[in-house]
């Protein structure tokens, strides 16, 4: 009676063709429910080891790209491969922040003896370089160390879920591939930049003040930072930039105070001008304003601005032109070039409208300066 029911049911006759179909689907979701994080796992593996050759390739790029940019502009006696390679291991120890007082000097202190370290290196490796290839030399091996510890971090990861045979560590790593790459590529997109010093997206803010300079003397204020004493208009523009053509970011607190310092009340105003990392859907170039500091510092040039700034009750003013990530580091595109000139007419319009003739402004262009020169 059943085979019969069954058979009115399936128009081919065969009566057993359902209990053979139900059979076959249950052994498949039965297979698919035990082996499915079995696929999982290997789809993430793969993934992540697809990611792991890229960047394993990005690193011995940059590595090449280093050891030649070393040879034919540093022209060293020996070959700096083995000293190359210890030094991609380096790293810095943060300050304690457990107790907050006086973290900033400890951590300035820190990065001041990073920074001699590099110099350093750099000196004992290439030493015919000259100040400015020098300094495009430090970006350089600092691409460098950024790739090899995005590597080494991913394939730990990687090592690890094998290890521990942790689904959720594998998971978390593959789903975080796509941003890694972006991270890698960006640093690895910079290596033409850095090897051969043309100007990056980061260069935006010493270029805007590059273009105040034009025509003017340049003399140094602080550590790897030059000014310029502009008349624009009745008011003394003192610009601040820093030092190029080389790679160097210098230290603009260091600059804003010395300067406040001499002119105290007679400031009116400080005008920063920086490049910003841009959200989802923004245009490239475009120019926002703000007050603050602009400054993307760990902390201590930006605490001596915002400290000197309170001090004496001058206005801070900010301009961000924003950016990608790949576009901060990589050669300047057309579009940044844009921006730079609509934030050059920004400032001349902040110091028509906010300031009035006799006054002192301040203007200072923040940035990685690497083949933007000083007026």
């Amino acid at each position: 009676m059943f085979a019969m029911e069954l058979a009115q049911l399936f128009p081919t006759g065969d009566p057993y063709q359902m209990v053979f179909s139900l059979i076959y689907l249950f052994v498949f979701i039965m297979l698919f429910m035990v082996f499915n994080q079995h696929f999982q796992r290997m789809w993430w593996t793969r993934d992540v080891e697809k990611a792991l050759v890229k960047l394993d390739r990005y690193v011995k790029r940059s590595k090449e790209v280093l050891h030649k940019a070393i040879m034919d502009q540093g022209k060293p006696d020996t070959d700096p491969s083995k000293a190359v390679e210890d030094f991609l291991e380096f790293f810095v120890i943060e300050p304690v922040d457990k107790d907050p007082y006086g973290v900033l000097k400890r951590l300035e202190h820190i990065l001041d003896v990073e920074r001699d370290r590099f110099r350093s290196f750099i000196a004992h490796v290439a030493p015919k370089a000259d100040p400015t290839t020098s300094a495009n030399l430090e970006d350089l091996l600092a691409v460098s160390m950024a790739l090899n510890l995005i590597y080494k971090i991913t394939r730990h990861y990687l090592i690890l879920s094998k290890r521990t045979k942790s689904l959720l560590v594998l998971m978390q790593i593959a789903y975080a591939v796509p941003l890694i790459l972006r991270i890698a590529e960006a640093y690895y997109s910079s290596l033409d930049a850095f090897s051969t010093g043309k100007p990056i997206g980061d260069s935006a803010g010493p270029m805007v003040a590059g273009r105040f300079m034009i025509g003017q003397q340049c003399f140094k204020i602080a550590e790897d930072v030059v000014a310029s004493e502009v008349p624009f208009e009745g008011r003394r523009l003192i610009v601040l930039k820093a030092d190029g053509p080389g790679g160097r970011v210098g230290k603009p607190g260091d600059a804003v105070v010395k300067v406040v310092e001499e002119h105290k009340d007679k400031v009116s105003r400080i005008i920063m001008v920086d490049a910003a990392a841009k959200l989802e859907g923004e245009r490239t170039g475009q120019v926002a304003e703000g007050v603050g500091a602009a400054i993307g510092d760990p902390g201590p040039e930006k605490y001596k601005i915002e400290e000197v700034a309170t001090k004496y009750h001058i206005p801070l003013d900010a301009l961000a032109i924003k950016e990608s990530i790949e576009e901060a580091v990589s050669t300047m595109k057309k579009e940044i070039v844009e921006g730079v000139e609509t934030a050059v007419e920004r400032v001349k319009n902040i110091i028509r409208t906010r300031t009035k003739e006799g006054d002192v402004v301040i203007l200072a262009g923040i940035g990685n300066t690497i083949g933007v020169g000083n007026g």
